[in-house]
């Protein structure tokens, strides 16, 4: 557990993995955006996407910093000029984030990613850090139900006249890992 953006000689690190012809990817949760832009590049990078609203950021991440919503935002933005495989990976809270379909897609709106991939919560237990329980975990329809209303909004989106907004279509889905993927067309079509 931790952001391993954070790890000062991550830089290295990614370049002698590369070295040995081992492929990488990293997830961040958004918080350090010059990171992000200080990161070489690597096979894929991911940057979570758990909220749509400062509000639903706070309730569910309970982030450390203050600004944290703009700090996402500049994330998200920062991932439009990175120059290779980008997801945003959004998690869907059912009865927390599962109704914030038009905020996410103006998010990832922001970074063009190649890869949208969005995937239920996982009810791990109970535990004091968190109040979720087994109803907050979506079912695999809910969250494909959710990532084609998600399709529609970033549709919407480039359709409104942002001509620089790839168009994203399903890629694939995996019912087991209660996950769907969002791809853009001019790259993996």
């Amino acid at each position: 557990v931790g952001e391993p953006i954070m790890y000062p000689k991550i830089n290295e690190l990614l370049h002698e993995l590369h070295e040995r012809k081992i492929s990488t990817f990293l997830v961040t949760n958004g918080q350090h955006p010059q990171a992000i832009n200080d990161l070489i590049p690597i096979t894929q990078l991911y940057v979570s996407v758990d909220a749509s609203t400062p509000e639903s950021l706070e309730a569910v991440d309970r982030p450390l910093f203050k600004d944290a919503w703009d700090r996402l935002k500049t994330s998200l933005s920062c991932l439009k000029n990175k120059g290779q495989r980008t997801v945003a990976r959004l998690t869907v809270v059912k009865g927390w984030n599962s109704d914030e379909i038009g905020g996410y897609a103006r998010l990832i709106a922001l970074g063009h990613c190649s890869l949208v991939e969005v995937k239920g919560v996982t009810f791990c237990g109970k535990s004091d850090a968190s109040n979720l329980n087994m109803s907050n975990s979506p079912w695999h329809h809910e969250v494909l139900q959710f990532t084609k209303l998600l399709l529609k909004e970033l549709n919407a989106i480039r359709e409104g006249g942002d001509d620089l907004m790839p168009e994203y279509d399903l890629a694939c889905e995996h019912k087991h890992s209660c996950s769907v993927l969002l791809a853009r067309v001019d790259q993996f079509a």
